[in-house]
C-alpha cells in the first residue's frame, strides 16, 4: 500500500481544511494516509481513526521568524517523508504549499491552490510551480490565469469535493430551539463564512437593508466564526439588527443552511466556494456576486460566458450579480430623510436578485429543482477518481 502525506497548517474551520480531512477519508481504504499539521489548535473536524502528526511549528510574527519557520517546517517534513517512505505529499493552503515545495523526501509533490489571492502572488506561484511536480487549482479560471501568467504546464483543475449525501444527512440534525429564528412564511437569507473582509459581508448587510424596505419580515443569518462586532454595529446603524443573526462557529452548519429561503454569497474573491455547492446540494436557490473565481463556473455551464456578465444574470443554476467593491465601507448613507439606504450600483443589483428569489415562486422553484443535480458534478467520487489518476500518473 502506497503512503500519502496530506499537509495543512491547522484543522480549524475552513474550506481547504475540510477538503484535507475529506481527502484522508476518501483515500484511507486504498492508501496509508497521514495528515501533518503545524498546530493542533482549534480543531473543528472529526479526525477520529485518522493518523495525524503535529509538527508543533505554528505561525510566528516577524519576517525573519517566518523565514526560519518555513525552513524548520520543510526540514521536519523532509525527515518525516523519508521515515514514512512517502510516495505522494499533497498540501493545502499557502504556508503548507511553501513548506511542501521545499521538501525532498517524497517521490511526488502536489500543491493545491484554493484561493484567487494565491494566483496573484507571483513569487509564491513561481516557487511552487518550479519545485512541485503538480499544481492543482480548484477552479478553471484560476488554472487559466496561472497558465497565461506563469506559463505552467504542470497544472490542472481539480474541483473541491462535496459530500452531498453527508450534507443532506447532517442537515436533518440540529437544535430545534436555535432553529426558531427560521420562522415559517418569513424568508430567511443565509450566508456562510468566517469574519473576514474578503467575504464582503458589509455589502450583504446593505443589500439586505434594501430588501427589508420591501419585505419587512425578511431575515438574514450569517453562519461563521468571529465576533462580527463591526458588522453588528453596521446592522444597528442600518436599523436591521433585530432581523440579523450572526450565529458564530457551528460545527454542523447544515441544519441552518437547509432552513433558508436562499443562499447569498457576497465575496470579494474566492477559489471555488464550497458553501455554494453545499447550498445547491440542499436545493437552495443561490445568489452570488460574480467574483474571481468560482461562482461563474459553478452556476453556469459556459463559465467563460458567465464571467463576462456585468449585470443581473440568471445563469443555469443560480443568479449572478456584478462583482462588488473591494474597499471596506461600514458607514450607512441615507437618502429621502433617512428612510432609504443609499447603495452602490452592485449592491442594488444584489438586493434586486434577493427580492426576485423571495417573491417569484416560479423562479425559486426552477433553481431548487436544478441545484441538487448540479451539486453532483462536484461529488467526492469524481474528486477521488481524478485525484488518484493524477497521483498515480
Amino acid at each position: 500500500m502506497k503512503n500519502v502525506m496530506l499537509i495543512t497548517p491547522m484543522l480549524h474551520q475552513g474550506g481547504f481544511e475540510r477538503i484535507c480531512v475529506m481527502t484522508a477519508r476518501l483515500l484511507e481504504a486504498d492508501y496509508d494516509v497521514t495528515i501533518v499539521v503545524f498546530s493542533m489548535e482549534d480543531i473543528a473536524f472529526d479526525i477520529s481513526n485518522l493518523k495525524v502528526i503535529n509538527l508543533d511549528l505554528k505561525s510566528r510574527p516577524g519576517r525573519l521568524a517566518k523565514v526560519i519557520n518555513v525552513l524548520r517546517r520543510s526540514r521536519k517534513l523532509t525527515k518525516l517523508q523519508k521515515n514514512l517512505n512517502t510516495d505522494v505529499s499533497y498540501s493545502f493552503g499557502m504556508t503548507a504549499n511553501i513548506a511542501n515545495a521545499l521538501t525532498g523526501g517524497a517521490k511526488k509533490k502536489i500543491c493545491a491552490c484554493h484561493s484567487f489571492e494565491e494566483i496573484k502572488n507571483g513569487r509564491y506561484m513561481k516557487l511552487i510551480g518550479k519545485k512541485a511536480d503538480l499544481l492543482f487549482c480548484c477552479a478553471k479560471k484560476m488554472t487559466d490565469l496561472a497558465v497565461k501568467q506563469y506559463g505552467f504546464s504542470n497544472i490542472e483543475t481539480l474541483w473541491n469535493p462535496c459530500d452531498t449525501e453527508e450534507v443532506r444527512e447532517q442537515s436533518r440534525k440540529g437544535n430545534k430551539e436555535e432553529l426558531t429564528f427560521f420562522e415559517e412564511e418569513k424568508p430567511v437569507f443565509v450566508s456562510m463564512g468566517r469574519e473576514d473582509e474578503v467575504k464582503g459581508f458589509w455589502h450583504l448587510l446593505k443589500a439586505f437593508r434594501r430588501v427589508s424596505e420591501s419585505l419587512p419580515d425578511a431575515k438574514l443569518a450569517v453562519i461563521g466564526e468571529g465576533s462580527f462586532e463591526k458588522y453588528k454595529a453596521l446592522a444597528r446603524e442600518l436599523q436591521i439588527e433585530e432581523r440579523i443573526w450572526f450565529t458564530g462557529l457551528k460545527k454542523n452548519p447544515f441544519p441552518y443552511l437547509a432552513k433558508g429561503k436562499a443562499y447569498v454569497l457576497s465575496s470579494i474573491s474566492e477559489g471555488l466556494p464550497n458553501a455554494l455547492v453545499e447550498a445547491l446540494s440542499l436545493s437552495l436557490p443561490v445568489i452570488s456576486v460574480n467574483c474571481l473565481s468560482g461562482p461563474a463556473e459553478i452556476l453556469h455551464e459556459n463559465w467563460q460566458e458567465a464571467e463576462e456578465k456585468k449585470e443581473y444574470f440568471e445563469a443555469d443554476y443560480g443568479i449572478l450579480t456584478p462583482a462588488v467593491s473591494q474597499t471596506p465601507d461600514f458607514q450607512a448613507k441615507w437618502q429621502n430623510e433617512g428612510k432609504l439606504i443609499e447603495l452602490e450600483r452592485e449592491e442594488e443589483i444584489l438586493a434586486e436578485a434577493m427580492l426576485r428569489i423571495a417573491t417569484d415562486e416560479e423562479l425559486c422553484r426552477h433553481y431548487k429543482e436544478r441545484g441538487s443535480c448540479r451539486a453532483e458534478d462536484f461529488s467526492k467520487e469524481k474528486y477521488k477518481k481524478k485525484l488518484i489518476a493524477d497521483m498515480e500518473g
